[in-house]
């Protein structure tokens, strides 16, 4: 099921949602990712046509905008429509049963997710957040049981009119879409990440990992840092899809740091161990900026083998090359991570 924001000037004359040149865009989007059409449902947070063309006249982005006549939804102030479109959605949604919801455009995310900024979201692997007022709750369908249907966000095809570089974008996210038509069941990877490890925790995965590349059993190892103030926050190091480890340095509840002086020397030493072992290759986004503060403050620079941010502009010199994008396009299971950084930055 795709959803939109609302009609435009085509959708108001036929009363129906992606006609004119966006709908056929979209049909040939959606071709090329493998999924025909009359496998879509399609709607609109609201079917009706906003003046200008703007559904931002019923969402008001700014306290100015805000009337008498806005009521809260979310965290946001909006115009009845956008109410009484988003109940009738949600009443769609429960007759038509979809495995996928697709929002294309910022309100319809957010009026499914919560989440603004299709643009950051898309490609996303969510879940349907209903969102209900005490009115909309009492009168609910009680019958709703087992998942809610994924939500996997993508631009707006108008949007691709507008913008052709999004095009080859959608289309990749349309794929991953068709790949999760089947069942309402992401599968994802058994992850095994270890976050907050105590001393003997660290040093026993850097040794094993060492003793590994020693025996050219390894050979790859991925590297992040994150910092704060100058200093080194964290270190993350990666060995496979599904194996990786945090080691914190600096500790919000203690000023001295997350380790006793030799507790720290000990992990250093080893992760110079590691990062600089003959055989090793390390791999990481932007490493130029890590490898200064590992010279600056452990005095060593890792045998950087790959710089994923040099590589994929290499390649897609057109596209962005953050890691966020990069993982939308590449990653098998994908949800955006900014909003846990932007939680980290402010002492979490």
């Amino acid at each position: 099921m795709i959803v939109g924001e609302a009609w435009g000037e085509q959708e108001e004359r036929s009363l129906q949602p992606f006609m004119g040149v966006s709908g056929q865009e979209l049909n040939r989007m959606l071709q090329e990712a493998g999924i025909l059409r009359s496998e879509v449902y399609v709607s609109n947070l609201v079917n009706a046509r906003p003046p200008n063309n703007d559904i931002g006249q019923w969402i008001a982005m700014k306290k100015k905008d805000i009337t008498k006549a806005h009521v809260v939804m979310r965290d946001k102030m909006v115009l009845p429509i956008i109410v009484e479109g988003y109940e009738k959605l949600l009443k769609e949604i429960d007759l038509v049963q979809p495995n996928v919801v697709v929002p294309v455009g910022n309100s319809s995310l957010w009026a499914l997710t919560g989440h603004w900024g299709v643009t950051k979201w898309r490609g996303s692997q969510l879940r349907l957040d209903r969102h209900q007022s005490p009115e909309m709750a009492a009168s609910a369908n009680q019958n709703i049981v087992g998942n809610p249907p994924k939500v996997i966000p993508t631009i707006h095809p108008a949007a691709v009119l507008r913008e052709w570089a999004f095009r080859t974008t959608v289309v990749n996210d349309f794929r991953r879409i068709a790949r999760n038509l089947s069942s309402r069941e992401y599968s994802e990877p058994k992850w095994n990440f270890i976050v907050r490890p105590d001393f003997v925790q660290v040093i026993h995965i850097l040794t094993q990992l060492v003793d590994r590349l020693d025996t050219a059993d390894l050979e790859w190892i991925d590297f992040d840092l994150e910092t704060k103030a100058n200093h080194i926050d964290c270190a993350g190091i990666g060995w496979s899809r599904t194996d990786a480890i945090c080691i914190p340095f600096m500790d919000k509840t203690n000023i001295e740091g997350y380790w006793s002086l030799e507790e720290e020397a000990a992990i250093v030493y080893w992760l110079w161990r590691l990062l600089c072992h003959p055989r090793v290759k390390v791999r990481g986004q932007n490493l130029l900026y890590d490898c200064q503060y590992t010279h600056r403050w452990w005095h060593f620079v890792p045998h950087v083998a790959q710089d994923t941010m040099i590589t994929w502009h290499s390649c897609f010199s057109g596209m962005k090359k953050s890691l966020d994008f990069q993982a939308s396009i590449l990653c098998e299971n994908y949800t955006q991570w900014k909003p846990d950084k932007a939680a980290w930055k402010e002492g979490g």
